[in-house]
């Protein structure tokens, strides 16, 4: 008996095409359709490859005549197995979707090119946002022909969140095929005294989240920090340390004056940026429109016509779409305070399109 999470995804040798296509082009997770015999068992599987309607006509085909019969799959065992085989078998091949068989080859279960390389769902992770947007932002540079690109953490204190974007950024690494340096930003001595109200110090007081570098230094692998003032370490960086593009950056300085130092970096020549960065910054909230990251980032679009901050208000509320008791109300704040900083004059902005054929 084939499971019923399964059941969506399985089709007959004689169903028609069109429905396998069906299946693969509406399901992003599991784009797979399993091709059963009569008995349940599984002889082949249809994917992006089996359905590409330029070299099958799909309208006079059936699954059973397009399928891939020689497919990859998982046998079914423990998950360290499956995790440990499922790795390999995705850093060496272009699949996003393995099924899971049993020893009467019957389809148990289906392991996606996410999940083996960050277990579950990024979603379920500490600091998911790290990898949401770390990921979005390597399969962006990857595609405008990026092969190494570079991540910030602006804010690292305790380092906890450093540690995380690095082992993230290992994963991408081989998810992406695209080489990632890591780099994290602190003065290792806490918070300074805010300047005056727009350093929220209805909030912060000076020496909050102080770092232990010599520690944080030997958990990490390769990342380097960046130690000192970040109103003064921003204006040196790039030329002291020339690193590869900047795709991915997180803002986590809860002040004013150290946000406006970090986004004037942002007007640097555009060489040390992919067209797109994304962003992701810890404390924009509409309660503190008129402090804070939230007013440094209006007060940079109002002051750069080509180089722009998007959406510029976030969170909108949207705490209020889910109830108070669940999960979702974090996740869901938490990737709301997601941006984009386009660099309108960039040489990479335009599209690579080569013919008026839009996919």
């Amino acid at each position: 008996m084939i499971p019923s999470q399964l059941q969506r995804n399985v089709v007959r040798t004689d169903t028609p095409a069109v429905y396998a296509h069906y299946i693969v082009t509406t399901n992003s997770l599991y784009p797979l359709a399993l091709v059963c015999d009569e008995k349940d068992r599984l002889i082949g599987v249809i994917g992006s490859g089996e359905i590409n309607p330029i070299k099958n006509d799909l309208i006079y085909q059936n699954c059973g005549e397009i399928c891939n019969s020689n497919f990859c799959f998982l046998e079914n065992g423990s998950e360290a197995s499956i995790y440990s085989k499922a790795r390999n078998i995705f850093a060496e091949k272009q699949l996003i979707t393995l099924p899971i068989i049993d020893e009467n080859k019957m389809p148990v279960r289906l392991f996606g090119k996410w999940q083996a390389f960050f277990r579950e769902s990024y979603k379920d992770l500490p600091y998911f946002f790290y990898a949401h947007g770390l990921l979005s932002a390597a399969k962006y540079a990857k595609k405008q022909g990026y092969n190494r690109i570079s991540t910030i953490e602006f804010g690292v204190a305790g380092g906890r969140g450093l540690i995380h974007m690095e082992l993230y950024a290992r994963e991408i690494s081989r998810l992406a095929n695209i080489e990632i340096d890591v780099y994290g930003f602190d003065s290792g001595k806490g918070l300074y005294s805010p300047r005056d109200y727009r350093d929220c110090p209805q909030e912060w007081i000076e020496g909050d989240f102080k770092m232990n570098i010599n520690g944080l230094q030997s958990q990490l692998y390769k990342a380097k920090l960046v130690i000192g003032d970040i109103c003064e370490s921003t204006k040196t960086f790039l030329d002291r340390f020339n690193p590869a593009p900047i795709a991915f950056i997180s803002v986590d300085v809860d002040h004013y004056t150290p946000t406006t130092a970090i986004l004037d970096m942002l007007l640097q020549d555009h060489k040390y940026y992919v067209p797109v960065v994304t962003m992701y910054f810890d404390d924009v909230l509409d309660t503190m429109e008129f402090q804070g990251e939230t007013l440094a980032i209006k007060e940079f679009n109002a002051r750069n016509e080509t180089i722009k901050i998007s959406p510029e208000h976030t969170r909108f509320d949207e705490i209020w779409m889910h109830s108070e008791s669940s999960i979702n109300d974090w996740k869901n704040i938490h990737l709301s305070a997601m941006k984009w900083c386009s660099r309108f004059e960039h040489p990479l902005y335009t599209t690579k399109r080569t013919s008026n054929e839009i996919l």
